[in-house]
């Protein structure tokens, strides 16, 4: 079995913190967790109207979803506009990053297109240029993160609109003290490796950082460390705030991004460090 041997692995984890230092802990590992974000609801309110506005012009050929939490909250809230949007909507092609929003959309008696893996950005931009035609709209449920400018980018040049729904953003956690701490231990060379399951989570460790005027010392710290990231989408948001990624997880899972960890990352630690001295 893939084992830690004893070294202190930090995590960013929010949502499911418990589990990510159970399965730290379960591969002999030293947790750290440190709560990175909190989700934070938007005033739907503008954006639903206009989603409104284009479904009754029948101005809507596509829509992605990229969770089920805001998949549902979106499709709550148009149904309780109008309860005839749902039936309108079955007209319209859905596609979804995961297998979740799938569950969801089958829950309001909606069907939806599956990606395939990773399911992240690029694949739903191919999808688009696939099936889109020049004039066509498409509307992305936002989760946290913004659409990326170059899928905007590409989509346009195809002649594409492309319009978002901003269901959820990110904020720091109400308690920052973990977040806070986790930052300092970086710098002082506590954690070894560091597990990724989103991009938000290192673009808010860094922005906590440069809060307390230790930016440029986190990323040294960062930068010692064995840094494991959950998938390409998450790979590459690390990559843009200029963050190494060593390992990355194949499926794309919790369990399997920690499996990964415990079963190379001790060694790409230790080599490093023997190229250090």
């Amino acid at each position: 079995m893939p084992d830690f041997a004893h070294l202190n692995v930090l995590s960013l984890e929010s949502r499911r913190s418990e589990e990510m230092h159970t399965l730290i802990r379960r591969y002999g590992g030293a947790p750290q967790v440190a709560p990175s974000m909190r989700e934070m609801k938007l005033d739907l309110s503008a954006p639903l109207s206009q989603f409104e506005r284009d479904l009754s012009a029948g101005d809507i050929h596509a829509v992605a979803c990229l969770t089920g939490v805001g998949t549902r909250m979106f499709l709550k809230e148009l149904a309780a506009r109008d309860p005839q949007h749902l039936e309108t909507l079955k007209g319209v092609p859905f596609v979804s990053s995961e297998n979740k929003p799938v569950q969801t959309l089958r829950a309001f008696g909606l069907s939806s297109t599956r990606m395939p893996e990773p399911g992240t950005w690029p694949e739903i931009t191919e999808h688009f240029l696939a099936t889109l035609t020049r004039g066509q709209h498409a509307v992305i449920l936002e989760y946290g993160e913004a659409v990326p400018t170059a899928m905007l980018r590409e989509l346009g040049y195809a002649g594409i609109r492309m319009t978002s729904v901003p269901v959820y953003r990110c904020a720091f956690p109400q308690d920052t003290a973990p977040l806070a701490r986790a930052v300092r231990d970086v710098i002082l060379g506590g954690p070894d490796i560091l597990l990724l399951s989103s991009g938000t989570q290192i673009l808010h460790f860094l922005k906590y950082a440069e809060k307390l005027n230790l930016l440029e010392e986190a990323r040294a710290g960062l930068h010692r460390m064995v840094v494991v990231s959950i998938g390409p989408a998450c790979s590459e948001a690390a990559a843009d705030l200029g963050l190494r990624i060593d390992l990355e997880a194949t499926p794309h899972k919790m369990g399997i991004l920690v499996r990964t960890a415990a079963e190379h990352a001790p060694a790409i630690l230790a080599a490093r460090l023997g190229r250090a001295g």
